[in-house]
């Protein structure tokens, strides 16, 4: 299918809303004040059971994306329920019981919506064309998560339940794509010398740099999770306002990521891992060792920058490896992996911590050892498919 701008422009508002899962975090601690009765560590959910519903929502979502379903149908059954779900318990006198029904329904959502921007853009674009538009689409994909905080935050200084109201922009992502969004051409069906249809499998490929890149989600996790008592209790050199400035760098080194990925892709390609990933090491390290609030807002753009390189950079591997038909799913299959891996990284601090001591600084030091390890394996393993690396070119 031959694309045109305002397909395009469709696709990108799915980019936009993806990040929402942080809409409502600034907002955590009003929610908290305003269930008093509920623990703490339970308020938490409505942050973090939508990650775990993803999971198989974006499993079963690749599974019939573009084969049994249509994409334009999916996203448009994703971001009413995200926008129904999202704005959900500003409407509804909600008891805390019935908020987390709503943010469950949301992480479903988003489990639909997640794998579709990146599986249109493998079914619509070839090569460099393909990877500039993974780098548009990770672009507007940060983009939207600052928007969508900025919103929750907003909104959350006047009233608990108006930071829900924050969702809002599927609103205007569900009516155009209703209006603009047109349906790729069904993939080719592979058949032998007989005329016979042969079933793609999923290579083990897919799931091996689902893996890799859902562990290094595993590593970094920390440095999201944490920052806020990294700078307010271990440094001692801001507050909350402060990191939450602080955290917000690392999502425009995200965007600034998107916009050189193209680019960055076209002139180095297999060296992006390395690069990404001791770059990485670099923003962290600036983390660990820094002792100011700039350090730490360096520290987490030059992690943003670099690591970042790596979601378009595994979306085109797996448009590499994966047969055309199976791309959708291999998508999902790294979603998947990804949200597991995040949902995992809890359990690896407190890992870490009880080898350590450590619970705040070590799991950086960790990431930093592991980030400087793939980088090196990377420079002597090349993951591009022969064939499909020309190509791409």
């Amino acid at each position: 299918m031959k694309s045109n701008k305002l397909t395009v422009f469709a696709i990108m508002t799915i980019f936009f809303v993806v990040m929402g899962v942080g809409t409502i975090t600034p907002a955590i601690a009003n929610i908290a004040a305003a269930f008093p009765d509920v623990p703490f560590t339970t308020i938490l959910l409505a942050s973090t059971l939508p990650s775990l519903l993803i999971i198989p929502s974006t499993l079963i979502t690749g599974a019939v994306a573009g084969k049994k379903v249509g994409y334009k149908t999916l996203a448009l059954l994703g971001l009413a329920l995200f926008a129904i779900s999202g704005m959900g318990p500003t409407f509804v006198n909600s008891t805390f019981t019935i908020v987390l029904v709503f943010r469950a329904i949301f992480g479903i959502s988003l489990g639909i919506l997640s794998p579709l921007g990146n599986a249109l853009v493998m079914e619509i674009f070839e090569g460099q064309e393909r990877a500039n538009m993974l780098g548009v689409g990770s672009f507007v994909m940060n983009i939207g998560g600052i928007v969508l905080q900025f919103l929750g935050g907003a909104l959350s200084g006047v009233s608990w339940e108006l930071c829900f109201i924050g969702h809002f922009p599927a609103i205007i992502s569900f009516i155009l794509v209703l209006l603009f969004l047109k349906e790729p051409e069904k993939p080719q069906i592979s058949a032998d010398t007989s005329g016979n249809v042969v079933k793609d499998k999923m290579p083990v490929s897919v799931w091996v740099v689902s893996i890799i890149f859902g562990f290094t989600m595993m590593l970094i996790y920390p440095m999201l999770m944490n920052m806020s008592s990294i700078i307010a209790d271990v440094k001692q050199v801001g507050d909350a306002t402060q990191s939450a400035v602080v955290l917000s760098m690392y999502t425009v080194g995200g965007a600034i990521s998107g916009v050189i990925f193209g680019k960055v892709y076209e002139k180095l390609q297999k060296f992006i891992i390395t690069i990404a990933f001791l770059g990485g090491a670099a923003g962290i390290a600036l983390i660990v060792f820094g002792n100011s609030v700039f350090m730490m807002t360096v520290g987490t753009t030059v992690t943003g920058i670099f690591y970042m390189l790596m979601m378009p950079l595994t979306i085109m591997l797996l448009g590499m490896y994966a047969p055309p038909s199976l791309s959708g799913m291999a998508v999902s299959i790294m979603m998947a992996v990804m949200n597991a891996f995040a949902f995992v990284s809890t359990y690896w601090i407190s890992f870490v911590g009880n080898m350590t001591g450590d619970v705040f600084l070590a799991p950086l030091k960790a990431a930093i050892i592991g980030f400087i390890a793939i980088g090196v394996i990377f420079l002597f393993i090349n993951p591009f498919p022969k064939q499909k690396a020309v190509e791409a070119k």
